[in-house]
């Protein structure tokens, strides 16, 4: 009976203990979440500042953007409260236009920052965030680093030293532009979870290894693009929105598209295909990705580099992948899509029956040449009146030898100064009234919000090249006829 009682006894106990573990295990977790729920405290003084408005901004992809407005006390402090699910990245405490200094926001939820004014960043003084501590330990290893790259450049533009000292000055700054990489992966290996870790991954770029010797004993020539293309990007999550909010990623992203890769309308496409699955996962770089990948191609100023923005549109947009943009916005996109996609280049422009100076209707597509030129023009263009001289020189000279006719469209709606100007200006081409169409506003048709334009069309009415001024003319018939397709 007693075994049998303190058998009972134990088990009690062991059930109060396993409760009472439990109830710990319960409060710790509580606190666990209480802690991660905590938001950020950040308490700044600048000494310097008494009763002034600063401003809270954050870098995102291309510019910073104000967050929120704060009020220094007579000492210079500011604190700034921000709940736990604060975007996190590089913020900046502005005092003015010109004056500024940056801090992260990532794990540290309370730290402390003082300086001068005098020198916001060369006076940083960080308590309580490893983050920010090493941050400004980098920024001040740059700047003395950099300092004396420029030190030395300055003694090599002199021209006082002579050849073997220059040398010695380019393998000084190279050695010190290796030590600079070196710190910062080493700060990265050092602390793999920080927010300098992560910024350093996002700033790396590939060493490229020693260019393999191929079986014909010559040289890869195209390994370094190959290896680049493929390494550029390591160490970069694509699901981090951290990224959007430091001034490196939007830089690194316009490189990418504008340097390393080959400029090329499909490779371009194919690539940004890519980088937007890769953002996929995240709401936030998905749609940043959208954007950017929209806007950088809109406003590319290549000549066909139009097709990357009607892919977009029509894979992102018209597809309604697009769900954070007013349908106002996604309508004027895919209109803008709609109205470049036959005016690609390879594609065959909408055709246009026009009355010619005699009253006659003349259809382009029944122009038989070689080589045909659309120029839209205005008597009252100044550019035109640069521009108009030098295509009839080069359509005097070219005409025969390269087979080339003119359809040249006036804008002006009065018949008389048209006729006036083509007397006055020799052009004897094809003339028409762009006003008198049979076949729409050519405005809408070929996309001409401003005179002068030109689009060049290949025997089968293929646009070959479009938006060149008249001095491109000749050099890219002449490249197109050695090399293009006919």
């Amino acid at each position: 009976m007693i075994s049998y009682a303190m058998n009972i006894n134990r088990s009690i106990f062991l059930k109060k203990h396993i409760l009472l573990l439990l109830f710990l295990g319960f409060i710790s977790t509580c606190f666990a979440l209480s802690a991660e729920k905590e938001g950020y405290v950040i308490k700044f003084q600048v000494k310097g500042i008494k009763d002034t408005t600063c401003m809270i901004a954050t870098y995102y992809g291309n510019g910073t953007y104000v967050k929120d407005t704060l009020k220094a006390d007579a000492a210079g402090k500011i604190t700034f409260r921000a709940n736990a699910d604060y975007p996190k990245g590089i913020y900046l405490l502005v005092i003015s236009d010109k004056s500024y200094f940056e801090f992260i926001i990532n794990n540290d939820r309370k730290f402390s920052m003082t300086t001068d004014r005098s020198d916001l960043a060369g006076k940083m003084v960080v308590t309580g965030s490893q983050e920010n501590q090493l941050f400004y330990d980098y920024l001040k290893y740059n700047k003395a680093r950099f300092g004396e790259i420029q030190s030395l450049q300055k003694i090599a533009r002199q021209g006082t030293a002579g050849k073997d000292s220059i040398r010695k000055i380019n393998e000084k700054c190279e050695t010190i532009n290796k030590e600079i990489i070196k710190y910062k992966l080493d700060l990265a290996a050092k602390y793999p979870a920080s927010f300098m870790a992560f910024l350093v991954n996002a700033m790396k770029e590939p060493e490229v290894p020693e260019i393999p010797v191929l079986p014909n004993g010559r040289k890869d020539s195209s390994f370094v693009y190959r290896y680049v293309l493929a390494h550029f990007w390591d160490g970069t999550d694509f699901t981090d929105d951290r990224l959007l909010r430091t001034p490196v990623f939007d830089n690194k992203l316009k490189k990418f598209i504008d340097k390393i890769l080959i400029q090329n309308p499909d490779t371009i496409i194919r690539e940004t295909d890519i980088l937007i699955e890769k953002a996929r996962p995240n709401p936030e770089m998905f749609k940043y990705m959208v954007w950017f990948s929209t806007y950088h191609s809109e406003n590319s100023e290549i000549m066909g580099f139009d097709r990357v923005f009607v892919h977009v549109v029509d894979t992102y947009y018209l597809t309604h992948q697009a769900t954070w943009e007013q349908p106002k916005v996604v309508e004027k996109l895919i209109k803008k899509a709609n109205r470049l996609r036959p005016l690609l280049i390879g594609e065959v422009p909408p055709n246009m029956i026009m009355l010619d100076t005699n009253d006659q209707p003349v259809s382009m597509y029944s122009i038989k040449s070689d080589i045909l030129i659309l120029l839209f023009w205005d008597p009252d263009c100044g550019h035109c009146e640069q521009e108009i001289p030098k295509i009839k020189d080069f359509y005097d000279k070219q005409k025969d030898s390269l087979g080339v006719k003119i359809f040249s469209v006036c804008s002006d709606t009065s018949v008389a100064k048209w006729k006036t100007a083509i007397r006055k200006k020799k052009m004897d081409w094809i003339n028409v009234d762009g006003p008198r169409s049979l076949t729409g506003n050519y405005h809408d048709l070929y996309d001409v919000i401003q005179t002068p334009v030109i689009y060049i069309l290949n025997n089968r009415k293929e646009i070959i090249a479009k938006r060149l001024g008249a001095e491109q003319m000749l050099p890219f018939l002449k490249n197109y006829i050695r090399t293009g397709p006919h």
